[in-house]
């Protein structure tokens, strides 16, 4: 049986928006890029990589990918952005998932609540809490990610 390994990590923290700015063209706060850089350098210590980062179109969300990729040295090929994942409700992210290729093994999300917290919940089965820049792993026995519809995760964690 294969494993796959899905880190849902919601966007670091972004300046408020306002009516001169639109939500998808809101940059990170410097708190949040403070954050995402403590982060990125918290997985480089674990040597974690991923196959493939799929993240929404906002620019918050799109720094925030690049900055992990960058701390991870990541080949930025492996960055995709997805409009569907711009705020997207969690079936939907589900759905996205589901249709990843299965040569990907370590997938992770970049996007936003509520859709990104809900859907940790959903496959968790209790509920989550993710404020700014929090990521999940759930690990899976399974070798397609369309199993994902069907199958419950054998394992979660909180990375920070």
């Amino acid at each position: 049986m294969g494993t796959k390994s899905l880190f849902l990590l919601r966007h670091a923290k972004a300046v408020t928006g306002g009516v001169l700015i639109s939500d998808k063209d809101r940059p990170l706060s410097e708190r949040g890029v403070k954050d995402v850089n403590k982060l990125a350098h918290k997985l480089s210590k674990k040597e974690l990589s991923f196959d493939l980062i799929l993240m929404s179109p906002s620019v918050r969300t799109i720094t925030t990918g690049q900055i992990i990729s960058n701390g991870l040295r990541t080949p930025h090929s492996h960055l995709v952005v997805n409009d569907g994942l711009y705020a997207a409700e969690a079936m939907v992210l589900l759905k996205i998932i589901a249709s990843v290729s299965k040569k990907i093994d370590k997938l992770m999300i970049v996007g936003h609540n509520p859709g990104i917290m809900n859907l940790a919940s959903l496959i968790a089965g209790e509920p989550i809490s993710m404020p700014t820049c929090s990521l999940i792993k759930f690990s899976f026995d399974f070798k397609d990610w369309h199993d994902i519809l069907t199958k419950r995760a054998s394992k979660f964690s909180l990375l920070n």
